[in-house]
């Protein structure tokens, strides 16, 4: 926009020009009369000198500012009919506009040329008077260059203002962006890993029982070819989020309500799961319900993917002042590594629960098996999804 800015203040140094040149100079009327001739077109060339340089106001102002000060005295004191007035005042107003308040000290130059018309004016007076006249009018131009300086200064301070406002809110969104795209990685990390270790443990089954029980095995190939079909839906949503700018529709979140079908699939996959309910369900917040779930989830997957998918698992909910979510198994070896792992499992799922109100808890039980253990608010405080166990 600096063509725009440039065209603001070229229209406003011929205004300021035609306004100076008719109201404080004679050549205005002696023009519009067709008399003064050459006196009335030196003075409006005069005018025209000094409103010109209100084209770089902006890139330059203290150098503007200079050369009006200095057009202002030479044009008050050897200019005969010219009290010099706007474009000296448009170069104050800039200066407060655009430079620091440690400039301030720039009206006091600027009160030189309306001293010397004051002078001017006071000595036309009697001389009882001059005195009086002189302080009066010097008031009057102090309080002018004073009031269109701090005019410009609370011009450039709400500019200023404004223009931090909306990169605070740029950045903000940008913040806001940055963290629902982490989340999302999170949410592809979780369905993910899940889904394809389940695929990995079914074709296992699958490999294993194929010569024997060739009808359950077709059964676990058509599994894994529905679980891929969800795995690649869930990539092209969340990828459709990712990608910048993205609208995607929000996909409902899972939340205990969704247990059981989770628990179908493990034990589908061969994992002996079960699940233990203590206490009375309650709605939970669909973010604290979400937790729950995924700590479930990732447990879960953890086992499978370090421990095999037939060592047996407990899931236990206990509902007290907060609901207690257990996950528990009881194998002792430990598989090398998956190539699926990337070893962070826990620490977003830790951060996912913290997030939510709660602690998370994993380590190693006595007998060699392992614990994860979230503790999440159990009250809600907005409509949740009815917990596993709650329907009736």
């Amino acid at each position: 926009m600096t063509w725009w800015r440039r065209a603001q203040d070229t229209a406003l140094a011929l205004a300021v020009w035609l306004l100076d040149t008719a109201l404080f100079s004679t050549a205005g009327a002696d023009l519009g009369a067709a008399r003064g001739g050459r006196s009335a077109l030196l003075i409006a060339g005069y005018v025209a000198l000094g409103a010109v340089a209100l084209i770089w106001r902006r890139r330059a102002p203290v150098a503007v500012f200079a050369w009006l000060w200095l057009h202002a005295v030479v044009g008050s004191v050897f200019v005969a009919g010219y009290l010099p007035t706007l474009p000296l005042m448009v170069a104050v107003y800039t200066v407060g506009a655009h430079l620091s308040r440690r400039q301030a000290w720039l009206i006091a130059p600027a009160l030189v040329p309306y001293g010397v018309l004051a002078a001017n004016g006071a000595w036309l007076e009697p001389p009882s008077r001059q005195a009086a006249t002189f302080v009066g009018l010097l008031l009057a131009f102090s309080l002018l260059v004073g009031g269109v300086w701090a005019l410009g200064r609370w011009a450039g301070a709400s500019r200023r203002r404004l223009a931090a406002a909306e990169q605070q809110r740029v950045a903000s969104a940008h913040a806001a962006v940055a963290a629902e795209r982490a989340r999302i990685s999170r949410e592809l990390h979780d369905i993910v890993a899940h889904t394809v270790t389940v695929m990995m443990l079914q074709a296992s089954g699958a490999g294993r029982i194929m010569a024997t029980r060739p009808e359950q095995a077709r059964t676990a190939l058509s599994q894994i070819e529905e679980l891929g079909g969800q795995a690649m839906a869930e990539l092209r949503r969340m990828l459709a989020v990712l990608a910048a700018d993205g609208a995607a529709e929000p996909a409902a979140q899972p939340g205990l309500g969704d247990l059981d079908e989770l628990l179908v699939r493990m034990r589908s996959a061969g994992m002996p799961v079960d699940l233990v309910v203590e206490g009375e369900p309650r709605q939970l917040d669909p973010s604290v319900g979400l937790a729950a779930y995924r700590t479930v989830q990732e447990a879960l997957t953890n086992i499978a993917k370090h421990k095999g998918g037939d060592v047996p698992a407990v899931v236990r909910l206990v509902w007290a002042d907060e609901l207690l979510v257990k996950v528990t198994d009881t194998g002792a070896a430990e598989l090398p590594r998956s190539p699926l792992s990337t070893g962070h499992g826990l620490l977003g799922l830790r951060e996912r629960v913290a997030v939510a109100g709660g602690r998370l808890d994993a380590g190693p039980t006595g007998d060699g098996g392992f614990e994860v253990s979230a503790a999440l608010p159990a009250q809600a405080t907005r409509g949740g999804r009815l917990p596993v166990g709650g329907a009736r």
